[in-house]
């Protein structure tokens, strides 16, 4: 039954799966070689005499974010590639549950032999599977672009290997909070609202926190604040030693959380009625 629900869920899957890993492995490889043209000197002036008052925001110093290994490892960090990891995890998460009940299949499911652990695991599976492809496929794109690169000392790609872990990471996190949501609520509507203002909430405590020091204690309170590629990935460069238990420590906690949250998915749904669908 495992293997029948494993094959189904892959099936329902794998289309947005492979335009998603292809849209990351194409925006990274375009991203880096965009990257490479632009004239470091200028890209320094502007930021700091320009839009000085928003340096504060940046990840690392500008004279680092503006260094070749730099601007590699903040393609991590970009809207779009973000975006596309959020559409599979919040898209696959939201439907594991709720997207379920709400469609009325939820039912015709439990009334086979089959155990509601064997309904997340199955899935959730697939969609974790989904984030390592997207993650691999970013990285490769990363090597892509700097064959293309005109950089004149281009990093080498495995210096970039935090930055893609770290984003692996975060897609895990995501994939258990949306699944958290998911079980909490009864349509799929509802858990895509509710996983959109879980992240403005997050994104406007980072933005508060980096820009006036007096509300620097608001970065502990969002999730992004262990979410740092460019800053892993060019610490461990120059540091590995202060910068290794860093990386362990980030990563284990969005782990950690993305684990625990959906043990909690597991532990709520095979423990609580389902509803009628709506």
């Amino acid at each position: 039954m495992n293997r029948v629900l494993l094959g189904r869920s892959f099936r329902d899957s794998w289309l947005l799966m492979t335009c998603c890993a292809l849209l990351a492995l194409g925006f990274t490889w375009l991203r880096v070689w965009v990257a490479s043209h632009i004239k470091v000197d200028a890209f320094i002036k502007f930021f700091s005499e320009g839009l000085q008052i928003f340096q504060g925001l940046l990840p690392v110093p500008i004279e680092d974010l503006a260094s070749p290994l730099g601007r590699v490892a903040f393609s991590f960090e970009e809207f779009g590639l973000l975006m596309l990891l959020g559409l599979w995890t919040v898209t696959r998460s939201t439907d594991c549950l709720a997207g379920r009940i709400g469609a009325g299949t939820m039912e015709m499911l439990l009334a086979q032999p089959v155990r509601r652990l064997t309904l997340v695991t199955t899935h959730t599976a697939v969609t974790l599977f989904g984030v390592l492809l997207m993650a691999a496929a970013s990285w490769l794109g990363v090597k892509l672009g700097l064959e293309f690169s005109k950089f004149e000392d281009p990093p080498a790609w495995n210096q970039v290997a935090p930055a893609a872990i770290n984003f692996a990471c975060l897609g895990v996190f995501i994939t258990g909070a949306a699944t958290l949501i998911s079980a909490l609520v009864r349509s799929r509507s509802q858990a895509v609202g509710l996983v959109i203002g879980f992240y403005v909430v997050e994104l406007t405590l980072m933005i508060i926190g980096r820009l006036n020091n007096r509300f620097e204690w608001m970065n502990k309170l969002t999730i992004l604040s262990v979410y740092e590629p460019t800053l892993l990935t060019i610490g461990i460069h120059r540091d590995p030693a202060a910068f290794w238990p860093l990386f362990w420590q980030y990563n284990g906690c969005l782990l950690g959380l993305g684990c625990g949250a959906l043990a909690a998915s597991a532990a709520i749904f095979c423990n609580r009625d389902v509803p009628a669908p709506l």
